[in-house]
């Protein structure tokens, strides 16, 4: 036992900062970089892939997609302004409501023509490769 309360001391010693015992740049890099690209893939990159999706399907907007807004609101494209950023949705078809919204507002298509279907699926493949 007394041998193990010797040892003691030895186990609070500080290496000497002028001993040259600093990390080297390079170690520093190598640790860091892994948890960098980590985070890359795992957050940056599906975002942006998400994001790129999201404004393909705002520019393909035509009249009479059935869409729904951000706000959950139902509706079918009426008219779509490009210069102001702006769709008319009608809302209901019997007492003809509209509302106007900026395209970004638009969440998803829901009802789409079979041309627009052709080119979500290409563009699915191409994403995929």
């Amino acid at each position: 036992m007394p041998d193990s309360l010797a040892a003691l001391p030895l186990l609070f010693a500080q290496n000497d900062p002028a001993a040259g015992a600093s990390p080297n740049l390079l170690s520093t890099l190598l640790t860091i970089a892994p948890i960098l690209a980590f985070f890359y893939i795992l957050f940056i990159r599906p975002k942006q892939i998400e994001d790129r999706k999201r404004l393909e399907l705002i520019n393909s907007l035509k009249k009479n997609d059935k869409v729904m807004t951000a706000a959950g609101i139902y509706g079918t494209v009426v008219s779509l302004d490009n210069e102001q950023d702006r769709v008319v949705v009608r809302v209901d078809d019997d007492k003809g409501i509209r509302l106007t919204f900026s395209r970004s507002s638009i969440l998803k298509v829901l009802d789409t023509s079979p041309d627009k279907e052709r080119a979500t699926e290409s563009l699915s493949k191409d994403l995929s490769k």
